[in-house]
């Protein structure tokens, strides 16, 4: 191992804890505020969904030094490329770390561009958009969370403003914010969550039950 990847490895393992699927951990180490938008076209269909991660100062700054190749104590467009390819590709397996359902049906999505990397007051900005890989109609109950399956990461929609429907047909649907309370979750799932469970059973499993969510009635 030379001694350029070694300076590098604290930061390789912060970003590919987000990127690879691990056993579920008591709680995260990487915190994000989150922001979702849900664009919709004049003629009542998805169009995009969007996404901004602003990461927390101090994981932001292990990458930032890591990745900083001319020792300058900034990050450069060439430094920043390297991180967005890295999470573009890596991303891509967990479907972006969306979990899209119409009436209780996955629905599955693409990427239709590199994931865009920044450096913004000391903190590391990740924001996408993905779309339906198939025509998606605001029909129906739509939900739509956006979390880490391996629970190392946090991302949080801090204000219910946070996620949002936007365009044309954005009045077609009544929304609502879920913020699942974990004293409910645990009570419900008790049987579930054992130490087996945690062992044995995906984390995503475990991980959607916390996450938050944005509901579409649509009719």
């Amino acid at each position: 191992m030379t001694m350029h990847l070694m300076r590098k490895l604290p930061a390789i393992v912060a970003l590919a804890a987000l990127l690879v699927p691990a056993q579920a951990v008591a709680h995260p180490h990487v915190f994000a505020d989150a922001r979702l938008e849900i664009d919709t076209s004049a003629d009542g269909r998805v169009t995009e969904l969007r996404n901004v991660w602003r990461f927390d100062e101090v994981f932001s700054s292990t990458v930032i030094l890591d990745f900083d190749d001319n020792s300058n104590l900034e990050i450069d467009a060439a430094e920043l490329s390297k991180i967005s390819e890295m999470v573009t590709q890596s991303l891509a397996e967990f479907d972006y770390y969306m979990n899209v359902t119409i009436n209780g049906k996955d629905v599955e999505i693409s990427l239709p561009e590199a994931i865009k990397v920044d450096y913004q007051d000391g903190q590391l900005l990740m924001f996408f958009a993905v779309v339906p890989r198939k025509e998606m109609r605001l029909s129906g109950k739509i939900a739509v969370g956006v979390f880490d399956p391996t629970m190392y990461a946090a991302l949080d929609f801090i204000n219910d403003e946070d996620m949002m429907v936007t365009g044309a047909s954005a009045s077609q649907c009544a929304r609502s914010v879920v913020r699942p309370d974990p004293d409910e979750v645990i009570a419900q799932n008790q049987a579930s969550l054992t130490e087996a469970f945690f062992e044995t059973t995906k984390s995503s499993d475990l991980s959607k039950l916390f996450a938050t969510r944005l509901e579409l009635d649509c009719k």
